[in-house]
């Protein structure tokens, strides 16, 4: 018989090494998949998540549900990926000439205390109060670092500079009076540079270049800016985007542009398990990301607040 010490101590040990419930793995049985990838959604899928991670996800047929999991019942829902934001909040920390850097070497300065920050990225507000050799060492140096740099900046001769530097995406939208030149929206495309529309800015009002980006093939992602997300995906839903391919802006599109496409953005196994289990089809009306059934973050429930 083990001494009482001995046993507490045994007890004490076990505990410690027992995983939480909120650990278990977890089986998402029989949503209408919606991946965040483009592709047609899976009317019957299941979508195994363990350790924070999702580890598998594809249609019934395919993807085994393991006998440990929870199982939940995702029949009559609807499961998609976490947004993401590439401009959440109006954030001052991420401004870049709030450094006031005037010389290139302030510049290169300026993105290195950014990056001791931990930016998930740059924010270039105006090229107005920027030397172009400061502009230049700046986005030289963000590169150098992995930090992606969205510019605030208007006007097609301030993009096209951004463009040649490597600007990761814009911030709002061409003037509605200004229509980008076919060889410049090409070069959007093929680099795959982000416009987040911003659409429900003061004065964004109606702007037919949102559709003529989206239909030439330039991404677009979404930036609410501190404001409604989802009311910001609803205007680009009224500018003629599909609710599916908003879906994508909102996710892939924007996890890409932030250079963390290989973390989140899409539910594909090894992705962070951020995921939304929806009441009714955003497929239909992008206004149902507001019906949120169940909202898991890094693998674990979160409480939703009430309604």
């Amino acid at each position: 018989m083990l001494p009482r010490a001995a046993l507490a101590f045994a007890l004490l040990s076990w505990c410690a090494c027992k995983p939480p419930e909120e650990s278990h793995m977890k089986a998402i049985i029989g949503a209408v998949l919606i991946d965040g990838r483009g592709g047609p959604p899976v009317s019957n899928s299941v979508v195994v998540v363990a350790e924070g991670r999702i580890r598998a996800a594809g249609p019934a047929s395919v993807v085994p549900i393991p006998a440990e999991a929870d199982k939940i019942d995702g029949s009559g829902k609807f499961l998609a990926p976490g947004l993401v934001d590439v401009y959440p909040r109006d954030d001052p920390s991420t401004n870049f000439t709030a450094g006031h850097p005037t010389s290139p070497e302030q510049a290169r300065s300026r993105v290195a205390e950014l990056v001791r920050n931990k930016a998930d990225a740059i924010h270039l507000w105006s090229l107005n109060e920027l030397e172009p050799g400061a502009a230049e060492a700046g986005l030289e140096t963000a590169r150098k670092e992995n930090l992606p740099v969205f510019a605030h900046a208007w006007g097609l001769k301030d993009v096209e500079f951004l463009v040649r530097n490597g600007v990761s995406g814009f911030v709002g939208m061409f003037d509605v009076n200004e229509q980008p030149d076919p060889d410049l929206v090409a070069r959007l495309r093929d680099l795959h540079i982000l416009f987040a529309p911003a659409l429900g800015k003061p004065g964004a009002g109606r702007n037919p270049n949102t559709l003529r980006l989206f239909q030439a093939g330039v991404p677009l992602g979404l930036a609410s800016g501190g404001g409604d997300p989802i009311r910001e995906l609803e205007l680009l839903s009224e500018a003629g985007v599909p609710p599916l391919d908003a879906i994508v802006a909102a996710t892939r599109n924007g996890a890409i542009a932030l250079h963390q496409d290989q973390q989140r953005g899409t539910i594909q196994a090894g992705k962070r398990a951020d995921l939304l289990l929806l009441s009714a089809n955003p497929g239909e009306d992008i206004g149902n990301l507001r019906k949120v059934a169940l909202k898991m973050v890094d693998g674990e429930w979160v409480r939703q607040a009430p309604r």
